[in-house]
C-alpha cells in the first residue's frame, strides 16, 4: 500500500469514516509500523485539540450593519486622513531638502519640479472628473461603501 493511500487511509480512520475492508487494512499497518501509530497519535491529538473550536458566523445583516455604521466609516476616513497628512509631510520634507541642497545640479531640481508639477496635474484631473461623473454614476447605488 503506497504511502498516499495510507496517509488518506488514516485521515478517514479518525475520522470514522471508513468501510470495514479499508478499517482492517489501517488497523493492520498500525500494528506492524511504529512511525505509522505515532503519526496516528499525533492526528487524534490535533483533532482533539482542534474540537471545540467554532468559526464565528455573521449573518449578512449584521456584516451590512458594521460596515455602515456611522463610527467605524469615521475611523476609517480618519485614518486614512492622517496616513496621507503624515505621507504628504513627509514627501514635502524631502522636496524641500533636496531642493535646499547645494550639491544637485540645478537641472536635476527642474527636472524633479516639472515632473512633481505634472503629477500634481494629473492628480487634479483624476479628482475633477471624479467628481464630475459621481452623480451620474450608475453602479454608485448597488456599491456599498
Amino acid at each position: 500500500m503506497s504511502e498516499e493511500r495510507l496517509n488518506i487511509l488514516l485521515m478517514g480512520y479518525i475520522d470514522g469514516e471508513l468501510g470495514d475492508k479499508e478499517r482492517a487494512e489501517v488497523e493492520s499497518a498500525l500494528q506492524s509500523n511504529p512511525e505509522l501509530r505515532v503519526e496516528h497519535e499525533s492526528m487524534l491529538e490535533l483533532k482533539e485539540l482542534t474540537a471545540g473550536f467554532t468559526v464565528d458566523q455573521r449573518t449578512d445583516a449584521e456584516l451590512d450593519a458594521y460596515w455602515s455604521s456611522v463610527y467605524n466609516r469615521l475611523e476609517r476616513h480618519t485614518g486614512w486622513a492622517l496616513l496621507l497628512i503624515g505621507c504628504a509631510v513627509l514627501f514635502l520634507a524631502g522636496v524641500i531638502l533636496f531642493l535646499a541642497n547645494p550639491d544637485v545640479h540645478w537641472g536635476v531640481k527642474v527636472a524633479t519640479a516639472v515632473a512633481g508639477l505634472g503629477l500634481l496635474a494629473l492628480l487634479w484631473s483624476v479628482w475633477r472628473e471624479r467628481r464630475r461623473v459621481l452623480p451620474h454614476d450608475r453602479y454608485t447605488k448597488e456599491v456599498h461603501r
